[in-house]
């Protein structure tokens, strides 16, 4: 009777490799899951800020009086606002990568509402820009009459 040992110690070429391509392909999952991740909490924050800047307008316009709502006006008492210039109708004002335009018209030829139109445009990546356009009515109060 013949007994027929073999040494089977160790790892040999082709496990070797097969082993590597497994790692590579984990970590390029990985690596593609963990980016997509990153861009979404991104433009998630982005988006957080750019809503944190439409309420702290829409607050100052909400405390002011009818008569004293215009487009500078209102964009000139936030925080951090630079370079605010405009007209009657409308300004434009910009915070870091935050572009802000606000648009003030009567509603429907009468001077007692006024539709207020804010619209903020930001870069989520290197090249796409996302938009939030948010609208409220300022009516005049009886005792501003």
């Amino acid at each position: 009777m013949t007994i027929n040992l073999k040494n089977n110690k160790g790892i040999t070429t082709i496990d070797a490799a097969i082993a590597l391509v497994i790692i590579v392909i984990f970590a390029t999952a990985m690596t593609s899951l963990f980016y997509n991740v990153y861009l979404s909490t991104t433009g998630a924050k982005r988006t957080a800020v750019a809503l944190n800047y439409a309420v702290d307008i829409f607050e100052n316009i909400g405390i002011k009086k009818f008569s004293d709502v215009t487009p500078t006006s209102a964009l000139s008492d936030i925080t951090g606002i630079q370079d605010v210039s405009g007209s009657d109708t409308n300004a434009t004002a910009k915070i870091g990568t935050y572009d802000i335009t606000l648009d003030i018209n009567n509603y429907e030829d009468t001077d007692k509402i006024k539709v207020i139109t804010l619209k903020i445009e930001y870069p989520v990546s290197r090249k796409d820009k996302e938009k939030i356009e948010l609208q409220r009515l300022k009516v005049i109060k009886k005792e501003e009459i």
